[in-house]
């Protein structure tokens, strides 16, 4: 590692002032984790960027500016889960910083805790709370990145990233949609003096391989659009290593997946979380 961390770490977004923030507080009727873990993942996907559990369901919060109450109950109405309704309130919260809050009474350090991975989660996703995230990070940390030039899509707050870096990537690539991420996934790299990094900011149009390794822990529907792109960018005998959705969903990932040349080489599960490993043929 090098002594200024910061040195060659890039990133497309700078200087990001506190925005003011509104939450929608959902009840999901009848209350269950896995309606919740599910709406939490799409919410993802149209702007909010941290959740709450409540008793009764959520509370998800969005940039006021990127709010969109048509795609907000698009997405309550598409939840498409039998016998389940989600009705919500919306609240405008007062002009602070809501990052320094959530940091100060919300983020537990867990990664921190049991892997030595330091975060200033600011609110994007990937802070450890959640299976997926602590699931792919203990798996990442038993392997061997040494030589590997690697790719973290959907970075978040940069951690799976950091744990392939901590394991011996040569050359580190992390991709976020959401400029807020860009800028904190870019801090957390210098939190861990990691500096053979590119943080960047786009889609999965943004890649420029070929990758040893590519890493997306993301909702279902985008990782199956976006399989064609990381199978083009994935070395010869390169892994691809998927997370984000159920065990349920294994069968219909596994399925899309072996419409490319590649092979299941193995499957894990954390309550009901699941994380799946390929390589290309």
């Amino acid at each position: 590692m090098a002594k200024s961390p910061t040195s060659n770490l890039k990133s497309q977004t700078s200087n990001l002032k506190p925005q003011t923030y509104l939450y929608a507080s959902i009840t999901v009727t009848p209350y269950s984790e896995a309606t919740c873990d599910v709406l939490t993942a799409l919410l993802g996907e149209i702007g909010f960027d941290s959740f709450e559990v409540t008793d009764t369901g959520i509370k998800a919060y969005i940039p006021q500016e990127q709010f969109d109450e048509q795609s907000f109950r698009d997405t309550l109405a598409d939840l498409f889960i039998p016998d389940v309704t989600a009705t919500y309130t919306l609240h405008t919260l007062e002009n602070k910083d809501w990052n320094a809050e959530w940091e100060q009474n919300s983020f537990d350090p867990i990664l921190e805790r049991e892997f030595g991975i330091r975060l200033n989660p600011r609110m994007a996703f990937g802070s450890g709370s959640h299976e997926t995230t602590y699931q792919i990070t203990s798996f990442l940390l038993s392997q061997d990145f040494t030589h590997q030039r690697v790719l973290d899509m959907g970075t978040g707050t940069g951690v799976l990233g950091i744990a392939m870096a901590m394991r011996g990537a040569d050359q580190v690539v992390a991709i976020d949609i959401d400029p807020f991420s860009v800028e904190n996934a870019q801090e957390n790299f210098a939190l861990n003096n990691i500096n053979n990094v590119s943080v960047l900011l786009g889609d999965a149009t943004a890649i420029q391989g070929p990758f040893h390794t590519i890493v997306a822990n993301i909702h279902k529907n985008i990782l199956k659009a976006d399989l064609p792109t990381y199978v083009q960018h994935l070395a010869p005998h390169g892994r691809l290593i998927l997370s984000g959705f159920f065990t349920a969903d294994i069968p219909d990932m596994e399925q899309a997946a072996l419409q490319h040349p590649l092979h299941l080489e193995n499957t894990l599960s954390k309550n009901d979380w699941a994380v799946m490993t390929f390589t290309k043929e």
